[in-house]
């Protein structure tokens, strides 16, 4: 196996960390609309919710310890906020 398979999913987990940050940099210096921000950040939400699961299924966190049931719930809470954020984006986008 490969190392990166050895880790689970902590480079997927921190690529969408990585890529949330950036998107919150890029909305704080005004290179990105209110509307458009919230669609990454929801996208970005979305994939991390994934993310986690990967870490929780297989990956470097063992089955049935409490910290894979909180990164499990926390995966839920995320993709949820997330699916909201571009719902929210999909009907925002119409009244501009």
């Amino acid at each position: 196996m490969s190392v990166l398979a050895d880790l689970g999913g902590v480079p997927l987990l921190v690529a969408y960390l990585l890529l949330l940050a950036g998107t919150g940099v890029q909305y704080r210096r005004g290179a990105l609309s209110a509307t458009r921000a919230v669609l990454l950040v929801g996208m970005c939400l979305t994939w991390l919710s994934y993310a986690l699961l990967q870490v929780t299924q297989s990956g470097t966190v063992p089955t049935g310890t409490p910290l894979n049931y909180a990164l499990d719930a926390l995966a839920v809470v995320v993709l949820i906020v997330g699916v909201a954020a571009m719902v929210w984006w999909w009907r925002a986008r119409d009244e501009t």
